[in-house]
């Protein structure tokens, strides 16, 4: 639990890595037609994960019995981890940050999130993301216990030829 917040030059170093994962031909094209000027924000929706894990605001954490609640302070943004085994529901039942379950292996918290919405921005600035879009998602308390280690795997076959893979530090921002 705590407050954490994730440097600008992690939110970056994340879209270079999105740039790297290989696409299919239906992600290239999407790519080709993306407009860098236009955002989905004019319409009040923010990015998709796992990039706006990495959007450079605060980002509460509250670890509860059941779940973990993280609220992105972007867009009024909030994600709801269940944590008491239940499964994902039906594949037509989508929602803009998806559907996370998850287990403690140790020390981290691995999430596995589907049931995402279509999304113009899902997997990057550039590149969408179906509604078969899956995260592998794994944080974890740093050595030092003032960063937390966020990393995993994405998945779309729609616009992604294999899993993106991503790795990065939220700092903690007690008091904010």
């Amino acid at each position: 639990s705590g407050t954490w917040f994730s440097p600008r030059t992690k939110f970056f170093g994340a879209m270079g890595a999105a740039r790297k994962w290989e696409v299919t031909p239906q992600g290239k094209a999407a790519m080709s037609k993306a407009d860098p000027r236009a955002t989905v924000q004019k319409d009040c929706i923010p990015i998709g994960e796992p990039a706006l894990m990495f959007y450079p605001v605060a980002t509460t954490v509250r670890v509860e019995k059941d779940r973990v609640v993280m609220d992105v302070d972007w867009m009024e943004s909030q994600r709801i981890i269940y944590l008491d085994g239940r499964a994902h529901p039906p594949a037509n039942q989508t929602f803009l940050h998806g559907h996370s379950v998850a287990r403690w292996e140790g020390d981290t918290l691995v999430v596995e999130t589907t049931n995402f919405r279509e999304h113009p921005m899902g997997l990057s600035t550039s590149l969408p993301s179906s509604t078969q879009k899956k995260l592998t998602e794994r944080f974890r308390l740093g050595d030092d216990r003032k960063t937390l280690i966020y990393s995993g795997t994405v998945e779309d076959p729609v616009y992604l030829t294999k899993p993106g893979e991503w790795r990065g530090k939220w700092e903690d921002r007690a008091g904010m």
